[in-house]
């Protein structure tokens, strides 16, 4: 969705681009090449490999790239000290992307273990020099917390019976690879299994990374970091990750998120940003024929008040 993104975040007096998921750097080339040719842009990103990639991408545009290893969820810290004098005040950036996708070039590593047809580690860190693997957190998880897992970040709808399958094949020592997470997925859903194999892997790679938890973070300290006019753009690609960025949108843009049935709103929101997307935008029927791992995207914008 690079044309939407340019077209949504991009103005002519843009000076702070930010794509708190850099990757390989194909947004932000992009970006680069459309906004003012004063403006910066400061990349984040956890991966060591895909920062080194997008350093030689950008390496064309010199000093206006500003690449650093950090979580976004340190966005307010990582921007604070990432500009340069000049490029100060009341609030620090014109454009902020988030593109919660993860990349082609992690996916084809079997080593980094987060493809379901390729036999790797399970390990699924998109930060390989720290932390706990995929292998490690399930090593102790009861059947009720592997349930409670695929059922809130995979939501998949035979969650119990995939939790008793891999908890029985891990004390069987049946359960050290990605083929062996597959595997015990096909034991339970034999008919077309990928889908399930999918919501698995990634309901996984969702809570070794913290990913929902560290995306509400960043999005709650989005109307600090944005300068008034400036905007937001959430590329997500489950509903597990469109709900969050839905959620937090509506708390910024000061509509009540207390339960229908409340009588009194004790929520206590107030308008920060003003919803430019009241639905998702999707990618055209062009780019997902030329580019199928896009037919799932779903694009929110946001503008600080």
């Amino acid at each position: 969705m690079v044309e939407e993104v340019k077209h949504w975040l991009l103005r002519p007096s843009t000076r702070v681009v930010v794509d708190l998921t850099v990757g390989t750097g194909g947004h932000a080339l992009e970006l680069l090449k459309a906004a003012p040719p004063e403006s910066v842009l400061v990349g984040l990103d956890l991966d060591e490999d895909a920062l080194s990639v997008a350093a030689g991408r950008l390496a064309e545009f010199k000093d206006r790239v500003i690449l650093r290893k950090a979580n976004f969820r340190d966005l307010e810290d990582v921007l604070e000290d990432a500009l340069p004098s000049g490029f100060g005040g009341p609030g620090l950036a014109d454009a902020i992307l988030v593109d919660c996708g993860i990349s082609r070039k992690e996916i084809v590593e079997s080593r980094r273990g987060f493809s379901f047809d390729r036999d790797g580690d399970l390990d699924m860190r998109f930060d390989t020099s720290g932390g706990r693997t995929a292998k490690s957190m399930m090593r102790h998880m009861t059947v009720e917390e592997m349930t409670d897992l695929f059922r809130q970040y995979g939501e998949a709808p035979h969650a119990r019976k995939l939790a008793k399958a891999m908890v029985l094949r891990r004390d069987e020592g049946r359960l050290e690879s990605t083929l062996d997470l597959a595997a015990a997925v096909k034991s339970v859903v034999r008919a077309r299994p990928a889908k399930s194999m999918a919501r698995v892997f990634l309901a996984i790679r969702a809570a070794v990374n913290e990913e929902m938890e560290n995306l509400t973070r960043a999005l709650s300290a989005v109307p600090r970091v944005l300068r008034s006019g400036g905007r937001v753009s959430v590329i997500s690609y489950h509903s597990v990750e469109d709900r969050v960025v839905k959620t937090l949108f509506r708390m910024h843009s000061g509509k009540c998120t207390c339960p229908p049935e409340s009588l009194v709103c004790s929520c206590g929101k107030t308008q920060d940003l003003r919803v430019l997307t009241p639905k998702p935008l999707v990618p055209a029927w062009e780019e997902t024929a030329s580019n199928p791992s896009a037919r799932s995207a779903k694009m929110r914008v946001a503008e600080k008040m």
